[in-house]
């Protein structure tokens, strides 16, 4: 029986296919399997692969690397312009309400195009330049760090370090060992959070690091391409007719009822105006309708939840992987938990962090690239409501919306089927099983790592570092973290944005730290057997072709050869894997994948099989190149799509600004007019404050309060200096932003404490307003 079915062997290991199938077919005994996969074999095989093909994986390899590299730079680009687009119309909105100053909009605008032109830099300071690529190797390897950060920082802090860590640390999204890194750190999280759960009703309920995380990580490349493959269909179906209504509330069909009529007819419509919603319900017109609609809702919801179920294949490992972890954790944790439970904590995650946002905004989850109506936002509303109840196992209806109890049937139909959906999510592979390193080339890029990152990036993630040093060394295990900070010194400030260049920062592994023993801590048996299979293809490829080898059998023969080679030609790089190879098979075999006694006959073995299968690698990269590239350019279209989103708010802001100043009579004029309005002050006593209600509270004692004022100075674009002064004499200055005032009225925070003071947040936007932009 021949061994190799197919004709021709791969890379031009034809004239040796007697030789091995002869090797492949001798008794298993431990002096034939010694014989059989011995160096001497490796050496034939590696040395008489076919040089144009061995070449051609090289260059698709470089290839395949490269289109990884623009995909992660374009989805961090897309992330910072998508959340800064956001903040301008946001702003836009409250210009128009509360008449935020025309220039601080401009302002903003001009951010987000300092962010399509920022440009590349290097850190000139050497010294700086090494340790901080140490500090980011370190935080690369050991999870640990970040895992315990995470769960450190305040609410405020973590979504600016979770983009940091989501689209820079790990930024590249389709590598195997980033991915394993990052789930890595998850797993961390999730033991955590976990572990200090009281209740499995309330777990991942809550606004917390891990659900933050959780979020974040969806919005990565391989879960935007699932959502846009899996969504695109069913979503189309709603968006196609911008005008199609499925609003099932009565009291709102009742008024759109009327709204219809009377536009259709030109003739009062015979309704009554005014009716409550019990009396909207039971009006037979209104009735025919929602009925309608229910029908329709239903019908909709079940292809979609149909077009889930049928992905199961389709749905990113990643997130498999961590709906495995919440199954596996919650049931350790809490085992008389019912199995709805556990389902619904599931469901929490593959719902409600993962599809449900993309259902409700598909525009920035490039399912969609236009402007949605009015009527389409809410027929995706009501998509997402019924999501809800199926992701928390609950029922629809209740006090606020019995409008929406019909649909209990279509959720009772559907619950069991997508909640063994949920269930099949979770039967995937282990972390180490399922995510290998690339077996020829992943150690070329280990010591050449880099990540692509902004200097305001580097210095929030060192402050955060510096903060909680003390903590995160206990961690760690060691004091690298605490002597690279030591280096560093204090974090620098954040810089203005026009001034925040990427860097391209080459990861160091860290002075007295060897990278043996830093990947060693974060590596585990089946990982490094794969590397150091890797190691030896490469170790063995750059010795000379040895014509009369039959004699070597041992591993160690060949690595006492190469050191030899390395020490003369003074290659470094050769030199550190060789010493890598002998520590990691010291490793395996104190861990008992490998033997000395049999010469290490299991890695030879795997080793011969896998470069049989080289060809089979061209056509995997090869596919992965051209999967990748429409990745890349779902990407690109969605940049076009933000940057012309952001055209057509600057031209808003430019009607406005001239709507709002009209012809100036003279350039002269004007400018003498913004002058004066930039340096305006205006004062207030302590007691008139007081009295109109701006101050709520205050320490000063009452003695005082006559002596005391407030001396307001506008710096323009909303920009104000607060003078604190006791009669003449100044003895304290705040700085005042009234963007940030109205944020916290956005957010419904109206109070503003200051030093000494604490104000009323409205109050004081009405006195600005008055004073300042009458």
């Amino acid at each position: 029986m021949r061994l190799f079915a197919n004709p021709s062997l791969p890379l031009g290991l034809e004239p040796f296919r007697d030789k091995i199938e002869t090797m492949m077919s001798r008794n298993r005994d431990d002096t034939i399997n010694s014989y059989r996969y011995s160096i001497s074999t490796l050496f034939r095989i590696v040395h008489d692969q076919d040089a144009e093909k061995g070449d051609a994986l090289e260059v698709r390899k470089k290839e395949l690397g490269e289109v990884k590299k623009e995909i992660a730079l374009g989805s961090k680009r897309n992330f910072n312009i998508e959340k800064d687009v956001s903040i301008l119309d946001q702003k836009i909105a409250l210009l128009i309400k509360n008449r935020i100053t025309l220039e601080e909009v401009m302002a903003s605008s001009g951010d987000i195009n300092t962010l399509l032109l920022q440009r590349t830099t290097t850190i000139k300071d050497k010294k700086e330049r090494e340790y901080y690529g140490q500090l980011f190797y370190l935080l690369f390897r050991e999870t640990s760090y970040v895992a315990t950060l995470a769960r450190l920082v305040k609410l405020g802090e973590i979504d600016n370090l979770l983009q940091t860590v989501m689209f820079t640390l790990y930024g590249n999204q389709y590598d195997e060992q980033e991915e394993h890194l990052l789930l890595s750190l998850f797993q961390k999280v999730l033991q955590e959070e976990i572990a200090e759960a009281t209740s499995i009703n309330t777990l991942m309920r809550a606004n917390t690091a891990l659900t933050r995380m959780m979020t974040t990580y969806t919005r990565r490349g391989p879960g935007q391409t699932y959502l846009k493959n899996t969504l695109t269909g069913s979503l189309n179906k709603i968006l196609s007719n911008p005008d199609l209504s499925l609003e099932i509330n009565p009291a709102k069909v009742y008024e759109a009822y009327i709204l219809d009529y009377e536009t259709r007819t030109g003739q009062t419509c015979p309704l009554p105006k005014k009716v409550d919603p019990d009396q909207a319900a039971a009006t037979p017109e209104i009735r025919a309708i929602v009925d309608a609609r229910v029908v329709q809702l239903d019908q909709l919801a079940h292809q979609f939840i149909t077009a889930l179920i049928a992905s199961t294949s389709t749905v990113p490992y990643g997130i498999r992987w961590i709906c495995k972890q919440i199954r596996a954790l919650a049931r350790a944790k809490f085992p008389k938990s019912e199995r709805e439970q556990i389902v619904s904590l599931i469901g929490g995650f593959y719902l409600l962090r993962f599809v449900n946002p993309a259902v409700v905004t598909p525009q920035a989850f490039m399912i969609v690239d236009t402007k949605l109506s009015a009527n389409s936002r809410r027929n995706l509303t009501l998509l997402a409501k019924i999501l809800q109840n199926l992701a928390n196992n609950t029922q629809m209806g209740g006090l606020k919306e019995a409008y929406m109890a019909p649909l209990n049937n279509f959720l009772t139909k559907i619950r069991p089927k997508f909640n063994e959906f949920l269930e099949e999510l979770t039967k995937v592979d282990d972390l180490d099983d399922h995510l290998h390193m690339d077996r020829y080339l992943r150690m070329a890029k280990v010591g050449d790592t880099s990540i692509h990152i902004t200097f305001n990036e580097m210095y929030s993630l060192h402050a955060l570092l510096l903060e909680h040093q003390d903590i995160l060394s206990k961690k760690g295990g060691d004091n690298s973290l605490k002597i690279i900070l030591a280096e560093l010194g204090p974090a620098p400030a954040q810089i203005a944005r026009k001034d925040n260049s990427n860097v391209d920062l080459l990861l160091l592994p860290p002075r007295g730290n060897s990278r043996e023993s830093i990947d060693n801590r974060e590596s585990k048996p089946q990982q490094t057997y794969s590397e150091t299979k890797s190691l030896l293809f490469y170790i063995i490829k750059s010795l000379p072709r040895l014509e009369n080898n039959n004699e070597i059998a041992e591993i160690n023969v060949v690595l006492d050869m190469a050191e030899a080679q390395a020490n003369s030609t003074k290659d470094g790089k050769l030199m550190d894997r060789i010493k890598k190879v002998r520590n990691n098979c010291k490793l395996l075999v104190q861990c008992g994948l490998l033997s000395e006694s049999d010469k290490f006959n299991k890695i030879r073995k795997d080793l011969v099989e896998e470069i049989v299968n080289y060809e089979a690698q061209i056509r995997k990269t090869t596919e992965d190149i051209i999967k990748l590239k429409n990745v890349r350019k779902t990407i690109d279209d969605h940049h076009k799509f933000l940057t012309q989103q952001y055209d057509t708010y600057k031209q808003y802001l430019n009607n406005v600004r001239e709507n709002t100043t009209g012809p100036s009579k003279s350039t002269k004029s004007a400018s003498s007019k913004s002058d004066k309005k930039k340096t305006a002050v205006v004062k207030f006593s302590h007691v008139k404050l007081q009295q109109d209600g701006v101050i709520i509270e205050s320490e000063v004692p009452e003695e005082r309060r006559n002596n005391i004022f407030f001396q307001f100075q506008s710096l323009g674009q909303g920009n104000f200096t607060v003078t604190v002064l006791y009669k003449s004499r100044a003895i304290s200055e705040m700085s005042m932003v009234l963007d940030d005032l109205l944020e916290k009225q956005h957010n419904n925070h109206f109070e503003l404490e200051i030093e000494f003071i604490k104000l009323n947040v409205n109050l004081l936007v009405f006195l600005i307003n008055k004073h300042f932009n009458s």
